[in-house]
C-alpha cells in the first residue's frame, strides 16, 4: 500500500478547506486534500456575506474570484404578503465590507480549487476515507481512489472539512441530533427564456415568506440564471401531489412574489429535495484534528451563513494548526471551539425568531429607528462577533424586548 506523508491532511475541498489550505501553506506547511467528489459539483448556498470577504482577500483568493464576474449582492430583501424591507449593507453597525457576491457555488468552490492547488496544495479527487487512526501522535488516515487504490497518509494534523459526508464525525462517533425542528427544501434554478435577465433586484438576495414556516430564497446570477427554493415544514413540502419537480412548481404557482420574479424565466435544473439537513456534533476539536464547515454544525440556510461560517472555521483552524506545529499554545476551546458556538448561537437566534414569528415582525415593523436596523444588517452581514451589537452580546433578550414592542396593529 502506498504511503505518503504531510504536515496537514484536509477531508474536502469545499470552501472550509480550501480556506484551511491556502492559510496553511502560506504559513510554510505541507498539505494534502482529498476530495470525494469531482468538481466543479453542484452544491447549494450560493449567497455568500461580507464577512467573509476579508478572509477571501488574506487567503489570495481575491483575484481569481474578481475575474469570475459574479453577481455583486449588496444587501437582502425580505417580503411577506404586502411588506417588504431591504437591508443594505453599506448600512452596517459594524466595520468591515458592505459588499459580497452572489454565486454558482459548482463555478466558485471549482475556483477555490484551482487557486488553491497553483499555490502548492494537491488535491485528489474521487478519493474518500475509509479508515482512520487518530490515536498516533501523527494520525493514519487511510483513503481509497475510484480505481480501488488504496492509500495511508500520515499527517501531523487532520481537517475534516467534508461537508454532509462528515468523515472523522462518522469515523469518532461524534454526531448528535440537531436541537432544531426538521425541515427539508426543494429548490432549483431558472433561466431567461429569451435574452438576458436584467431584474432590478439581481444584486440582492430576496428571502419571501412563503407560508407560516416555510420561506423561499431567489438568489440571482450574472449569467442571468435564479437560484429558488422552499425551505421549512417537511409536511407542508410533501403535502402537494406529485413527484419534485411537481410538488415544486406546485409551491412557485401559490407564491405571487415568487411568480412576479421569475415572469419570462424557464427551468434549467431540475428540482431537488433535501431532508432534515440540519446536523449536530459532540464536540469540534480533538487530539491532532478539527471540524469545519458544515463537518462540524449545519444549522439553517435562511441568513446564508453557510459559507462565513465554514470560511470563518478554516481560516479559524489554520491560524490554530501554525501555532500548535510550531510548538506554541494553542488554545483550541477557547480560540476556535468556543468562538465559532458563539458565532453559531447568534444566527440560531435569530433563525429560530424568524420561524416563530418574532423577528418577521420586527422585520415587517414600519417604525424601526435607523440605528436598530443597521444593527440587524450587521448581523445579516455575518458579523456576529461584534459584541458592541446589542444585536450580538443579547441577541435573544435584544429580540424578544424589540418584537415585544412591535407586536401590535398600528406598529405592524
Amino acid at each position: 500500500m502506498a504511503k505518503e506523508n504531510v504536515d496537514v491532511l484536509i477531508i474536502g475541498a469545499g470552501p472550509a478547506g480550501t480556506m484551511t489550505a491556502a492559510k496553511l501553506i502560506k504559513a510554510g506547511l505541507t498539505v494534502k486534500i482529498v476530495e470525494r467528489s469531482h468538481f466543479p459539483r453542484y452544491v447549494i448556498g450560493e449567497s455568500l456575506l461580507p464577512q467573509s470577504m476579508q478572509h477571501l482577500e488574506d487567503a489570495g483568493f481575491m483575484e481569481a474570484l474578481v475575474a469570475r464576474n459574479y453577481q455583486k449582492k449588496i444587501g437582502a430583501n425580505f417580503k411577506q404578503d404586502d411588506f417588504h424591507e431591504f437591508f443594505d449593507f453599506s448600512k452596517n453597525y459594524t466595520d468591515g465590507w458592505t459588499w459580497t457576491w452572489q454565486v454558482p457555488r459548482d463555478d466558485f468552490d471549482n475556483v477555490l480549487a484551482e487557486e488553491v492547488q497553483k499555490m502548492g496544495a494537491p488535491i485528489a479527487f474521487g478519493t474518500s476515507v475509509v479508515d482512520a487512526n487518530m490515536e498516533l501522535e501523527s494520525p493514519i488516515v487511510k483513503v481509497v481512489n475510484e480505481a480501488g487504490e488504496q492509500q495511508e497518509i500520515q499527517a501531523k494534523f487532520v481537517v475534516d472539512s467534508s461537508g454532509y459526508g462528515r468523515v472523522l464525525a462518522n469515523l469518532l462517533d461524534l454526531n448528535e441530533p440537531s436541537s432544531l425542528p426538521t425541515r427539508a427544501t426543494l429548490f432549483a434554478q431558472f433561466k431567461p427564456a429569451n435574452g438576458v435577465n436584467t431584474g432590478a433586484e439581481n444584486n440582492k438576495v430576496t428571502i419571501l415568506v412563503h407560508e407560516e414556516e416555510v420561506w423561499a430564497w431567489l438568489i440571482p446570477f450574472s449569467d442571468g440564471r435564479v437560484s429558488v427554493g422552499f425551505v421549512g415544514d417537511p409536511v407542508y413540502l410533501e403535502s402537494a401531489e406529485g413527484d419534485t419537480k411537481t410538488r415544486f412548481l406546485t409551491y412557485l404557482a401559490r407564491d405571487k412574489h415568487a411568480s412576479a420574479m421569475l415572469e419570462g424565466m424557464e427551468l434549467c435544473m431540475e428540482p431537488k429535495e433535501i431532508k432534515g439537513y440540519s446536523k449536530g456534533i459532540k464536540q469540534l476539536y480533538g487530539k491532532n484534528f478539527v471540524l469545519t464547515g458544515n463537518a462540524s454544525e449545519f444549522i439553517d440556510p435562511v441568513f446564508s451563513a453557510g459559507v462565513m461560517f465554514a470560511i470563518e472555521s478554516g481560516a479559524r483552524a489554520a491560524d490554530l494548526i501554525v501555532k500548535q506545529l510550531e510548538g506554541k499554545a494553542a488554545d483550541w476551546q477557547q480560540e476556535y471551539e468556543q468562538h465559532m458556538l458563539d458565532g453559531i448561537a447568534v444566527m440560531r437566534t435569530y433563525i429560530e425568531g424568524w420561524y416563530d414569528g418574532r423577528l418577521r415582525r420586527l422585520f415587517f415593523s414600519n417604525n424601526k429607528p435607523e440605528k436598530i436596523k443597521s444593527q440587524i444588517t450587521s448581523v445579516l452581514a455575518g458579523y456576529v462577533w461584534d459584541d458592541t451589537n446589542p444585536f450580538v452580546k443579547r441577541s435573544e433578550k435584544t429580540l424578544n424586548l424589540l418584537s415585544d414592542l412591535h407586536n401590535n396593529p398600528e406598529v405592524a
